[in-house]
């Protein structure tokens, strides 16, 4: 065998000439493509990202609420302990003693909420005996916290509550 035969079966592309003699161009069009879309990408991130920290977009502007204006005054409503029986399927009865006080904003003197006392008990014991004790274990105090709240705000809704705690809870 010759030389010349050898390298003719193998097609050994030792020059960079392909089979029609043309010469293989580097692919230098592709990566300047990916390089420009990837600088590109970084440009956006960057500027929306500086945006979004100097407020210019998504920023949450309180009309209502100017800086200069002093910040509204609450009131700490003190609700007496309740004691409630909660829904068991068991034969067993399950009771919870709560103690809470309620935040409500805009509202001078305690005294003028006394009314609404009956009202909160009565949300409270209505809430509490509808569930169960599996509910409440684990993180579902914060759930009860959260329900009881959203319950507050939409039963007493002239009053503006920003806030409930839960001072004491028992469960027998």
């Amino acid at each position: 065998m010759s030389d010349s035969r050898a390298n003719d079966d193998l097609d050994i592309n030792i020059g960079g000439d392909d089979r029609l003699g043309k010469t293989a161009q580097p692919k230098r069009k592709r990566l300047i493509l990916i390089v420009s879309s990837l600088v590109l990408l970084l440009a956006i991130g960057g500027a929306g990202y500086f945006a979004i920290h100097k407020g210019w977009l998504f920023s949450h502007k309180d009309s209502a609420d100017p800086a200069g204006q002093a910040p509204t005054q609450t009131t700490i409503l003190a609700v007496p302990s309740i004691i409630s029986s909660l829904d068991n399927g068991e034969g067993r009865p399950v009771y919870v003693k709560m103690t809470a006080r309620v935040e409500i904003a805009g509202v001078q003197n305690e005294a003028s909420l006394r009314r609404y006392i009956p009202q909160i008990q009565d949300i409270f014991q209505t809430y509490l005996h509808e569930t169960r004790p599996q509910e409440i274990r684990g993180n579902g105090v914060y759930r009860l916290r959260e329900t009881l709240l959203r319950r507050l705000r939409i039963e007493i809704a002239p009053l503006n509550i920003t806030n409930f705690y839960i001072t004491e809870f028992l469960i027998q």
